[in-house]
């Protein structure tokens, strides 16, 4: 199993992996803010079922230390439903080594951004699951309690899957 990888930087510092979460990913229209945020982590997982618990953990860990406890509950739910797919979009590996997926916080002190990379190409589509339906239910839940969610995809391969909580979620 490959052990997870975390750094916390500032904002003009380079990352320890290239292939990770960039700076310039960062700065997409849709988190253009975020990229000037100075509060970042970083944390590689194997993309196995334990990486989901260990993501809750550090997210829940770094929120408090950031002093932004009152978000931890929802960042860690929106964590765990961004890294359960992607683990599921990563597959389970028939022969070589264990993919990875990555997770990025980013804060201003106020809001805190959640990115999840996944080596996998194919954004992700919200379902209307109904009541009964045991999937489908995890980006309903991400739109429902963010501030506003997104995915792309990055030239290199992959795609990151973000989402923004802040003090005062209106759905």
């Amino acid at each position: 199993m490959r052990a997870a990888q975390t750094s916390t930087s500032a904002p003009n510092a380079a990352a320890p992996n290239a292939a990770a979460l960039t700076t310039a990913a960062l700065t997409t229209a849709a988190l253009a803010p975020a990229a000037s945020w100075r509060l970042r982590t970083r944390l590689e997982l194997a993309a196995l079922p334990t990486a989901v618990p260990c993501a809750r953990g550090h997210v829940r860990s770094v929120a408090r230390e950031w002093g932004l406890a009152g978000l931890a509950d929802t960042a860690e739910l929106l964590a765990s439903e961004l890294v359960t797919n992607a683990v599921q979009a990563s597959g389970s590996p028939r022969t070589g080594p264990t993919p990875v997926v990555r997770l990025g916080l980013a804060s201003d002190g106020v809001s805190l951004a959640i990115h999840v990379w996944d080596g996998c190409d194919r954004l992700p589509v919200r379902d209307d699951a109904d009541f009964e339906a045991e999937r489908g239910r995890g980006l309903m839940l991400v739109a429902t309690m963010s501030q506003e969610w997104g995915s792309y995809r990055l030239p290199g391969g992959g795609k990151i899957v973000w989402v923004l909580v802040g003090a005062v979620n209106e759905p």
